[in-house]
């Protein structure tokens, strides 16, 4: 495959890539302010599954050989799970607020399985504030085989972390590129590689985490690793100066799609497999060894 094509493929996929980082988006959260804790009693419930999903953003709920009825903002039955799927009530001004039907009368069947996951309004955090830990509570009404019950958590705050330490870093990841730079001859196709495996570390790690209908973005990840394998062997068949112009290519498209994740600086709580300060690194180590490796391309250095 030419190199103009692999480029091509690169840019194509910077252009592709969503803007993830912010809370309201409807792609996948990667950092939010909060995190929602579930009450024990609603894990509690006796054949009744709940959980959080889309950075706590979507509730889902799995009724296992029982009848349970979700209520909306007005108390009226809004979700109805059973043996038979999962109903929506069209009467419901809730779930009509919500998207999930059209103003009607009866009862609509959105699923075969007795589950659901829909994007709940009552999981709306308060607005922000200097308080950390838990600052207020959600409940949503809910009936267990006619019985009254509650899904309830706690919404817990996460201070924003300091930015200072991360920027102190890359100036030292720049000045070390600076130095290598003037004595050694690998630097833009090393930058590049390393932080083409930084961006698709930093995609693994988000894509499995979370996701909107709360199921793992296989096909993102998939085409991720199936595009850094086609740039890698293009990388190790292509020649002087191809390598080096490909490598700042893969640069420059690996901290355009960390562009979209730095939100995960600016918020307490990062969704990821890894652990925030691992999420961090791999963030700041795409986007500065990728704009170095960009820029010593350009710099027309001499490279192996």
């Amino acid at each position: 495959m030419r190199t103009r094509s692999i480029v091509l493929l690169l840019i194509a996929a910077a252009l592709a890539a969503p803007a993830s980082a912010s809370a309201h988006a409807r792609s996948a959260t990667v950092a939010l302010d909060y995190r929602l804790q579930i009450d024990r009693s609603t894990r509690s419930l006796e054949s009744v599954a709940v959980a959080i999903l889309d950075g706590d953003r979507a509730l889902r709920v799995t009724a296992e050989a029982t009848t349970v009825v979700v209520r909306g903002n007005l108390g009226e039955p809004m979700l109805r799970l059973d043996p038979g799927g999962a109903w929506v009530n069209r009467a419901s001004i809730t779930a009509v607020a919500e998207g999930l039907t059209r103003l009607g009368r009866g009862w609509e069947r959105v699923s075969e399985r007795p589950s659901f996951t829909w994007h709940e309004h009552r999981l709306a955090p308060p607005p922000f504030g200097a308080q950390t830990g838990p600052v207020a509570r959600f409940e949503i009404p809910v009936t267990v085989d006619g019985r009254a019950a509650t899904i309830g958590g706690t919404f817990v705050r996460y201070g924003r972390p300091s930015v200072w330490p991360w920027l102190a870093a890359c100036a030292v990841f720049a000045a070390a590129v600076a130095v290598a730079v003037r004595g050694h001859r690998w630097v833009t196709t090393g930058l590049g590689a390393v932080a083409g495996l930084a961006a698709l570390g930093s995609l693994i790690a988000f894509s499995a985490a979370d996701a909107p209908n709360g199921r793992v973005a296989w096909l993102q990840i998939g085409l991720g690793v199936g595009l850094a394998a086609v740039v890698c062997i293009a990388l190790v068949r292509a020649r002087q100066p191809r390598r080096a112009q490909l490598a700042g290519v893969l640069g420059a498209v690996a901290a355009a799609l960390s562009l979209g994740s730095l939100g995960a600086f600016r918020h307490g709580v990062v969704v990821s497999l890894l652990s925030a300060t691992g999420s961090r690194a791999l963030l700041a180590l795409a986007l500065v060894a990728g704009s170095a490796a960009a820029v010593t391309s350009v710099a027309g250095r001499r490279w192996t």
